[in-house]
Order: structure tokens, then C-alpha cells, then sequence
């Protein structure tokens, strides 16, 4: 079916080349465009016995033949072996069938690529859609999501991992350049969905090799996909930050993951070029929290430290933890001798009435004060 307004654009093309009289018609026969505007949406009886007959092209050499049809050449406008429409022109059929079959062909060359490119605009609307499914909607339908991806060719039994790129000082068309680096990366292939998102973010969910120890690979393969996309980047002038959530294999768990990208992006402070979510775990499990809870629980401890003694509290529950409970371990990380720290982890025994050394119990109550006293 040919549109009346991509019509009436090639009738105004046609008129700045040639004097021939041109009309185009629709599906039902009827006059959707033409150089003379009098005929606009009058039924052609020539043109209908094209569109329901075997005939591509009708000569008509008598005005008598068809009430109100010229003598010219009609043909079929053909797309995809459908008929969509017909061409009319109007002159003697011997002088004017070779201007005929090129403006035809000019007509069905305009036709394929206004298709190509609706096509486009459905499929970009699409994986739009499919991306506002995907990460906003946490309790979305997940047959339309499948629907959706489905028509987009893209299968659910890949595992994907989303990887968010946060651009550093963003500038005009960054976004566009940075998802064009990240698709031409070696390893990106056809199951990839990526979006520019917004003026300073990039996001991919990234299929994951899935053969072998590919568990324990994983951050390997990542960091062999994006340390050479990160080289392009700043050769490019454009610096970034990648987060990486956590590996999914259900479309209605991708929502969780991009949720994970964000946490790190909002919680990670002075981030190296790739942030992987699985190293920051405990952190998260800890945010979860409600800070209403920790003070309904940890309000009466509040004030059992001075200004100095509440700041040094936090920083050595902090390093214990990251230091996996080694005194000699912490107190290097604090630049401090281990008596010092011993003694001040003996006073904190003594006030606090536990010892995260010896109890894995202690360990998360210390770990939620810090927390609490850190806010």
C-alpha cells in the first residue's frame, strides 16, 4: 500500500523534471496524487482492473475505453511480488513507454526504501520498548517481553550480563560514538542489545560464552570485550566507567540486574575502569537495610563514642572487615602499629561486650554498627 503523502512527494519531484501528466493510485483504484489536483481522489477504472486483474501494464489508446482515463500507459507498482499501487502516464503510449517504465522503477526504488526505512523506525521503537521493558519495569509481563524479543530475533537462552558505561565528561553525540565503539568490539555479535540510554550512559546486555569453567571465566571474558573497547574510548577522547551487574538467563531478571549496575554506580567510590557487582556484595547485602531499622536497633550506641573514637571505630570495623579479620592485615591498611590496634579492639570488646575475631555472629553486628554510625 502506498501512502498518499510519499505520493504526493514524488508527484512534486516528478513536476521539477518533466511535463508529462502523472498520477498515482491506490490499492482501490483511486487517484492519490497527480499533477493535475482535480483529480485527487477520483475513482480510475484503469488503474482498479490493474489492481484486481493479471495485468502489470493497461495501454489505453481511446479515451473512450475507460469513461475519464486519458490515453497513456498505466503500470502496476510492485513490491515484494505485491501490487501496492499503480503509476498512470498520461501522452501517446508509443512516445511516453520508456519515461513510463522509468518513473515506474523510480516509484518502486522510493517505495523499497521508505519500507526499509519504516522498518527501521518499528524495530527502533521496538528494541526501545523492549529496553523500557527490560529495565524499568520491575513486574513487567514477561510473555510481552518475550513477544517483543522474539520479533527482534533475540533468544532468551543466552546468559547476558549488563554492563553499564558511565560517560565522564559528556559531551554531544559521546553516547552514539561510545555505542558505536562498544558494537564494534571483536566479541559483540548479533545477541548483544544495546542502547544509548541518556546523555551520559551507555548500557549492554553482553551474551556470555557459556563452555567449560565459563562460571569462573567470566570476569575474564568481560575484561577481554571491554579493556580494548576502553583503549578506542580514550583514543577517542572519551572517558568512561564500566559497571557490571550480575549474569542473568531470564528476561525478567535483566530488571535486577541493570538495578545492580546502578547501586554500583551510586555506592563505589574513585572506580576503576571495569566495577564488577561481585565484588562488592557485602556492601549491597548491607544496603539493604533500611536505615529506619539500623537506628531502631543501633540508636543507643550512638553515643557511647566521642566525635574521634566514632571516627576511629569506623575505620578499624572497616578494615577487619576487608582485611578478613587479620589484626596484622588491619593495621597495615590503617598505618598503624598492631598494639594500637589491639588495644583499641580490646577497648571496643569491653564496651561492646563482642569479639568479631572469634564470632562470625559478632562479625555482622559490628559490620551493621559501622554501617550505621558511618551515615
Amino acid at each position: 500500500m502506498i501512502q498518499p503523502e510519499l505520493a504526493r512527494r514524488f508527484i512534486g519531484q516528478v513536476m521539477k523534471y518533466t511535463d508529462y501528466n502523472i498520477n498515482i493510485m491506490d490499492e482501490n483504484g483511486v487517484i492519490i496524487a497527480s499533477r493535475d489536483p482535480g483529480r485527487v481522489g477520483t475513482y480510475h477504472e484503469a488503474a482498479d482492473r490493474i489492481i484486481r486483474g493479471t495485468e502489470e501494464v493497461l495501454v489505453v489508446r481511446d479515451e473512450k475505453m475507460f469513461p475519464g482515463v486519458l490515453p497513456g500507459i498505466n503500470m502496476a507498482i510492485m513490491h515484494e511480488g505485491r501490487r501496492e499501487g499503480v503509476v498512470g502516464v498520461t501522452g501517446d503510449p508509443d512516445q511516453i513507454r520508456d519515461i513510463a517504465m522509468i518513473i515506474r522503477l523510480a516509484i518502486e526504488s522510493m517505495l523499497r526504501y521508505e519500507k526499509q526505512q519504516e522498518e527501521k523506525r518499528l524495530r527502533r521503537s521496538r528494541r526501545d520498548h523492549l529496553l523500557d521493558l527490560l529495565t524499568q519495569s520491575e513486574f513487567a509481563d514477561p510473555a510481552e517481553i518475550r513477544s517483543l524479543a522474539g520479533g527482534l530475533g533475540i533468544e532468551e537462552t543466552y546468559v547476558r550480563i549488563p554492563l553499564l558505561c558511565r560517560i565522564i565528561a559528556p559531551q554531544e553525540g559521546r553516547g552514539m560514538q561510545a555505542l558505536e565503539l562498544l558494537r564494534a568490539g571483536g566479541d559483540c555479535g548479533p545477541q548483544d542489545l544495546a542502547y544509548v540510554t541518556d546523555d551520559t550512559h551507555v548500557l549492554m546486555f553482553k551474551t556470555l560464552k557459556t563452555e567449560g569453567t565459563w562460571i569462573t571465566d567470566m570476569r575474564e571474558q568481560i575484561r577481554e570485550y571491554l579493556e580494548p573497547v576502553l583503549r578506542k574510548m580514550k583514543e577517542s577522547g572519551i572517558k568512561a566507567v564500566f559497571y557490571a551487574g550480575t549474569a542473568q538467563e531470564s528476561f525478567p531478571r535483566y530488571y535486577y540486574a541493570y538495578r545492580h549496575c546502578r547501586w554500583l554506580e551510586t555506592h563505589v567510590k574513585a572506580p576503576e575502569d571495569i566495577v564488577f557487582f561481585m565484588d562488592h556484595i557485602r556492601e549491597y547485602s548491607r544496603t539493604l537495610t533500611p536505615r529506619q531499622e539500623l537506628q531502631r536497633i543501633f540508636q543507643l550506641y550512638d553515643g557511647m563514642f566521642t566525635g574521634s573514637e566514632k571516627e576511629q571505630f569506623i575505620q578499624m570495623a572497616l578494615a577487619l572487615e576487608e582485611e578478613n579479620y587479620s589484626l596484622t592485615k588491619a593495621a597495615q591498611k590503617l598505618y598503624l602499629h598492631k598494639n594500637t590496634l589491639a588495644y583499641r579492639y580490646n577497648r571496643m570488646k569491653e564496651q561492646l561486650g563482642i569479639d568479631p575475631l572469634e564470632s562470625a555472629q559478632d562479625r555482622r553486628f559490628l559490620e551493621l554498627l559501622a554501617l550505621y554510625l558511618a551515615e
